[in-house]
């Protein structure tokens, strides 16, 4: 009797399991291999629709059913079931419940729920593991055998079907084709069997569609294309198995895929793996058995002696692990790291997953910081980091990358010829942007600068009657009158005032008594005022490049646009700018004079009240602030005086290798999606569109709210310090 295949199996269950509501108004949540298996298979169903993360699918279609989308479902259907991976069940519940009032099942039977906050990851056996563990193991046989993907080598991204939507994307762009290929991709994979190759996979593509010949060797080519780009070695793996050819051991690989030998060896070749001779290449399309099945293992069984230890290394609990076994291969489990990350404290960040974007950045993540499948195993499960560059890769890179990539395109549709980095929030987002703009060039000119500027600056350049110099004296400021004035006026204080020097003042309820209080220094701060505004315009005519006929956008952190304003009003030239968070309500004075956007604030929060980048902005501004204190003024000769560093710039160097991490991510980031970005303007609006609140910002907070540790060592860099407003340097802590 001939065995039945996984995909059999599948529908199979499915039918039994939900046998008594086979005609009721079902929906299915999954666009992947699985629903592409299932729903031929199940026609006598009453399926309504699919449904999807990436809402820009509704309207599509998988094996004729449409995608509708999930703010419809719950008129349109009377139960759901979620048809994913079972490590998904979960995350995509989460991600969909607040949406939904019909019941929704898992495609194991089960009612679907949220469990509560999940610390079951310490307990994981798993975390036991350890690269010494495997390595005595190997020293005690003699034939070893590795999984190729997941274990060997792994994908920069999160799922692997999102390489099918990746494809698609590809397609559309570089290929100019409009097709669903993703959909026909993942069906195609089912529909031709467990050991169909990849161009009996595209033949089959070639007949469900409209594609020719030139057409389908091309897409087949861009995905073969991509899994290069995206493939990089697990190190600890890898050395591993170089460790067993030096020891002289035999040395298979085995891995159930459609690629051909000559594929998985181009791929192995790129990866810097030292490729075996054909005869220890073993694929399941070539060998027409498969892992999973366990008849890939009963062949191999019968050419090794059973005198011979053997041992094999996978991922895959049943194909790698469970099965060998069966068939006297020793066997030893190690996780991918997707399922390391499914597994670890930042397990939740899954959920936010929802665009082939997101899963990229996601991807890299796991990459860096799973890359070794032992990464975990002193801590238990929880994400640590004690490196600076991991840390700024992991977290502050997927931040900066959402922000400067909408800046880049963003600016472009606005128009600005030249943007403004004001400092000192702008030192590392300038450095930044470059190499963002050279990743990304489209030929638009557009030129940018770091600018030199601060509330103190800025204000004592605009300050020119009682008025101005009222609002000056009103803004907050805590601390002695002595240090109010130096810090404020750079102003030593005399005698003359005495009684009030050393007295602790705060600038908002005491402005009366401070008006009253300076009037002995008055003409020196007008004068002074007068001096630096002349200095600064001239500066700004000159190295800040600053001149009407020209459209100049400024970037900074957020919130109300104060230094902005008054840039404003000092040269006479509008700007536009663009920040992580911005006030866009009545609230803000200044709304009506300038024109700002924020990138990190959605829909209708105009005060950022809800935006996560806003709560937690203190930890961004200590990261992105530069090498010397703040700017006083600029002087005769054209340079900044600034306040004395602090330790934000004793530690500088800290702050450095975080950036230095978060442009690494960047730069993979970029290069992954490089073709899908660069593309027109209507489908940049969409990107952005399509990349809400979620990923890059979770990613930022799930460090500050005790899910990650993060080591004193980075710590000791990050101090929050604000001279004008009387504040001491705070160190930040995690």
């Amino acid at each position: 009797m001939e065995q039945k295949s996984k995909y059999e199996i599948e529908i199979e269950k499915f039918r039994h399991v939900f046998s008594e509501i086979k005609n009721k108004r079902v929906a299915i949540y999954g666009m992947g291999r699985r629903s592409a298996t299932l729903l031929p298979g199940i026609t006598d169903f009453n399926i309504v629709g699919v449904l999807d993360r990436d809402e820009s699918n509704v309207g599509k279609e998988l094996c004729g059913i449409k995608v509708i989308s999930i703010k419809d479902v719950s008129t349109d259907a009377d139960v759901i079931i979620i048809n994913s991976d079972p490590s998904n069940y979960e995350i995509i519940y989460k991600r969909i419940a607040k949406d939904v009032i019909v019941p929704v099942y898992y495609a194991d039977g089960r009612l679907a729920c949220l469990s509560d906050k999940d610390t079951s990851y310490e307990q994981n056996e798993y975390w036991q593991s350890s690269y010494q563990e495997l390595k005595d193991k190997i020293d005690k046989v003699e034939i070893v055998s590795f999984d190729i993907f997941d274990t060997l080598i792994m994908r920069k991204i999160f799922s692997p079907e999102d390489v099918f939507r990746l494809l698609e994307e590809k397609v559309r762009v570089e290929l100019k084709l409009d097709c669903e290929i993703a959909n026909v991709r993942a069906q195609a994979a089912s529909m031709c069997g467990s050991y169909a190759t990849i161009n009996e996979i595209y033949q089959y593509i070639k007949q469900q569609t409209n594609l020719i010949d030139k057409n389908i060797i091309d897409i087949m080519q861009l995905e073969k294309d991509i899994d290069i780009d995206l493939c990089i070695t697990r190190r600890d793996i890898a050395d591993l198995y170089e460790y067993c050819l030096t020891c002289g051991k035999e040395v298979y690989l085995i891995s159930d895929m459609y690629y051909t030998l000559q594929d998985i060896k181009r791929i192995l070749d790129k990866c810097g793996v030292k490729v075996p001779d054909d005869e220890h290449i073993w694929i399941s399309c070539e060998k027409k058995a498969d892992k999973v099945s366990g008849s890939l293992w009963e062949k191999y069984s019968k050419l090794v002696s059973k005198d011979i230890r053997c041992l094999h290394i996978g991922d895959n609990k049943t194909g790698d692990a469970k099965n060998p076994v069966i068939y006297g291969i020793d066997s030893y489990y190690i996780m991918s790291a997707k399922d390391m990350l499914m597994k670890s404290s930042i397990l939740e960040l899954a959920s936010s997953v929802n665009t082939v974007s997101d899963s990229i950045c996601l991807g890299l993540v796991a990459a860096k910081l799973f890359n070794s499948p032992f990464a975990l195993c002193s801590t238990n499960g929880k994400v640590s980091y004690d490196d600076s560059e991991i840390y700024g890769y992991c977290v502050y890179g997927p931040l900066l990358e959402k922000f400067l990539i909408w800046l880049y395109y963003n600016s472009r549709k606005d128009g600005i010829d030249k943007l403004l980095f004001f400092a000192r929030d702008g030192y590392f987002l300038e450095k930044d942007y470059k190499v963002v703009s050279e990743l990304l060039n489209d030929g638009y000119e557009q030129d940018w600068c770091y600018l030199p500027i601060s509330r103190r600056l800025i204000y004592m350049a605009t300050m020119e009657n009682e008025d101005d110099f009222k609002r000056v004296v009103a803004f907050p400021y805590v601390g002695t009158f002595a240090e109010y004035m130096k810090s404020r006026f750079g102003i030593i204080v005399t005698e003359v005032t005495s009684e009030y020097n050393n007295r602790q003042i705060n600038a908002v309820g005491d402005s009366k008594d401070i008006l009253e209080w300076i009037q002995p220094y008055k003409d020196e701060i007008i004068k002074k005022a007068k001096r630096e505004r002349e200095n600064y315009l001239r500066y700004l005519k000159t190295d800040g490049d600053m001149q009407k006929g020209l459209t100049y956008g400024t970037v900074d952190l957020g919130y109300y646009g104060t230094n902005q304003y008054y840039l404003q009003r000092l040269t006479g030239i509008k700007t536009k700018r663009y920040c992580f968070y911005a006030c866009l309500g009545k609230d803000n004075v200044y709304i009506s004079d300038i024109s700002m956007t924020g990138c990190f604030q959605y829909g209708d929060d105009y005060t950022a009240e809800k935006s996560i980048v806003r709560k937690k902005n203190m930890y961004i501004e200590t990261f992105i602030t530069a090498p010397h204190g703040m700017i006083s003024y600029i002087d005769n000769q054209g340079k900044m005086i600034c306040k004395p560093d602090g330790k934000s710039q004793e530690y500088f160097d800290i702050k450095e290798k975080v950036n230095c991490g978060a442009v690494d991510f960047i730069v993979n980031y970029i290069n992954i999606y490089k073709a899908v970005l660069a593309v027109n303007s209507k489908e940049h609006k969409k990107l952005m569109q399509d990349r809400r609140e979620s990923l890059e910002d979770n990613l930022f907070c799930n460090v500050l709210n005790g899910i990650c540790n993060v080591s004193n060592d980075i710590l000791e860099g990050f101090y929050f310090d604000n001279d004008f407003v009387g504040g001491k340097e705070i160190k930040l802590e995690i």
